[in-house]
């Protein structure tokens, strides 16, 4: 943004030509509401999560995209999907920490 603000500060904002909004940089939590999920082996599943992130870059989260929580609800929610479709039943109960680990590798890589 050319011109825009760089940084923490004060800055005039005329009503009538700027405009301006605030970003939350706090880390966020919330519930990935349950999904019906069909596993490896066929089996249909019903999972939810919850989901921690927080805006690293308020400049590039405005510009981007239009509502960045919207996003991040939706990217978790098909992420989740896709590393479950993949595994089995057993494989879900068992191995938590390497599909949470994996969820995050998939959010790094976004970034």
């Amino acid at each position: 943004m050319p011109g825009g603000a760089k940084g923490p500060g004060i800055f005039f904002i005329l009503p009538c030509i700027d405009s301006y909004k605030k970003i939350d940089l706090r880390v966020v939590s919330f519930d990935v509401p349950p999904q019906e999920i069909l596993s490896k082996d066929s089996v249909t599943v019903a999972v939810d999560a919850v989901v921690y992130f927080r805006i690293s870059n308020a400049t590039i989260s405005v510009t981007n995209v239009e509502d960045a929580s919207r996003s991040t609800k939706l990217l978790a929610q098909t992420t989740l999907r896709n590393i479950l479709g993949t595994r089995t039943l057993a494989e879900m109960l068992s191995d938590r920490e390497a599909i949470s680990h994996q969820m995050q590798v998939c959010a790094v890589m976004v970034e």
